[in-house]
C-alpha cells in the first residue's frame, strides 16, 4: 500500500551486551566452518531481561524521541518470533501497561506473530489502521525476542547461516516525523509453511525444543517436487515484495540508498538477498547486523535506528526494509529521510 501522510516519528532499540562468537566456536557450540562463512563478529545475549521488558524499554525511548504523549497512541502492536516468558499470556498487554498505562485506554494492544517478518507486518497493519481514520494520531510497534536454552539453541536451532541474537526494537508511526513512510507491502507463500513445521505432530502443550534443521529435512522428504523449486520460490517472494513496494513508492532500486535485511550470515545474505536483487552487500546494514546476530523480527528496525543514530543516512536518503518470516511471508517498507532528528548522528 502507498502510505500518504504517514511518518516515522521515533525509533529505538534495546540490545543487551554482545558476546563474541569465537567463544561458541571454542566451546563446540558453533561450527568453525559456519563461522567463516557467516562472518558474524558477535551476537547480543540477554542475561536477565525478558523480551517484553526489552520491548517496553525500547518503546519508552522511541515514544520519548517522537515527542508524542502516551495518550496520542491509538494502537499498540507487539511482534515476536518465539516464547515471551510466560505461556497463555498476551505480551502486548504488558508493553501497553508499562508504556501507555491508563493514558492508552482507547488504544488496542495486539500481538502479531508472523515470525521474523512480524515487525514490518505490524508496521503495515498500523499504517492501515491510521489511514482508516484521520482522528487516529499515531501507532506504536514493538518487537522483542530472547533465544535461550533449553528450548532454543541460538547457534544451531535454525538452518546453517543464521545465528540468533536477543533484543528489542520499537517504532512510532505518526502524521509527522523525521522519515516519510512511502509504501509497505506483503507477499505470502503458505505452501512453504511446512518448512518450519516438518512432520512434528501437533502437541497438547508447549515445551519441545526447536530444531528447524530436522523440520526442514522432514519437509523435504515429503515434498520433493516443492523443495526442488524452494530456492526459486523464496527468491520469487523476495523479488515480488521488493518490486511491489518500489512500484507503490514510485521508485527504482537504484533510488534506494541503504537496505536493511534480516541479519543472516554473510554467505546467505549475499546469495539469497543481495545477489537476486543485484545489490552489493555494502549497501546493506550488514556491518551492523554482524555484531548483533539475527534478532527475530527486530533486525530492520534496529538497522534503521543505527543508520539514523550514526548519521549513516540523512535528508533525501531512502531506505528499504526487507523482512522474511516463516510461513512464508515477505514484507517490505520504503522510507525516505526528510530531516535529521535531534537524536540522530
Amino acid at each position: 500500500m502507498r502510505c500518504d501522510g504517514l511518518f516515522l516519528a521515533g525509533l529505538a532499540h534495546r540490545l543487551p551486551e554482545a558476546v563474541d562468537v569465537d567463544g561458541a566456536v571454542d566451546g563446540g557450540r558453533y561450527d568453525a566452518d559456519d563461522r567463516r562463512a557467516d562472518g558474524y563478529a558477535s551476537v547480543a545475549v540477554a542475561a536477565d531481561e525478558a523480551p517484553p521488558e526489552m520491548a517496553a524499554a525500547a518503546a519508552r525511548r522511541a515514544l520519548d524521541r517522537s515527542g508524542i504523549p502516551p495518550s496520542g497512541v491509538a494502537l499498540l502492536l507487539h511482534a515476536s518470533a518465539w516464547f515471551q516468558g510466560v505461556d497463555y499470556w498476551p505480551a502486548a498487554s504488558y508493553v501497553h501497561r508499562e508504556v501507555l498505562g491508563d493514558d492508552g485506554r482507547l488504544a488496542p494492544a495486539l500481538d502479531v506473530q508472523q515470525m521474523c517478518a512480524g515487525a514490518l507486518g505490524a508496521l503495515e497493519l498500523a499504517a492501515s489502521y491510521l489511514a482508516a481514520d484521520a482522528s487516529r494520531a499515531s501507532a506504536l510497534v514493538t518487537t522483542a525476542d530472547r533465544f535461550t536454552d533449553p528450548g532454543f539453541d541460538r547457534w544451531r536451532g535454525d538452518v546453517r547461516g543464521i545465528v540468533y541474537g536477543d533484543g528489542a526494537a520499537a517504532a512510532v508511526l505518526a502524521r509527522e516525523g523525521f522519515a516519510r513512510l512511502l509504501a509497505v507491502s506483503t507477499v505470502v507463500d503458505t505452501a512453504l509453511e511446512g518448512l518450519y513445521r516438518g512432520d512434528e505432530p501437533f502437541a497438547s502443550a508447549p515445551g519441545r525444543p526447536v530444531d528447524v534443521r530436522a523440520r526442514r529435512s522432514a519437509f523435504a522428504a515429503h515434498a520433493r517436487a516443492l523443495v526442488g523449486s524452494l530456492a526459486e520460490r523464496t527468491a520469487s517472494g523476495l523479488t515480488e515484495a521488493v518490486g511491489r513496494t518500489l512500484d507503490e513508492a514510485g521508485l527504482k532500486i537504484a533510488d534506494i540508498s541503504r537496505f536493511a535485511f534480516p541479519n543472516v550470515g554473510l554467505h546467505v545474505l549475499r546469495t539469497r538477498y543481495a545477489e537476486p536483487l543485484g545489490l552489493d552487500v555494502e549497501r546493506t546494514t550488514w556491518d551492523w547486523g554482524r555484531r548483533t546476530g539475527h534478532v527475530g523480527a527486530a533486525d530492520q528496525l534496529t538497522g534503521l535506528t543505527h543508520l539514523v543514530e550514526s548519521g549513516g543516512v540523512g535528508p533525501g536518503d531512502r531506505v528499504l526494509l526487507v523482512g522474511i518470516g516463516a510461513g512464508f511471508a515477505w514484507t517490505c517498507a520504503a522510507v525516505e529521510i526528510v530531516e535529521r532528528p535531534s537524536w540522530g548522528g
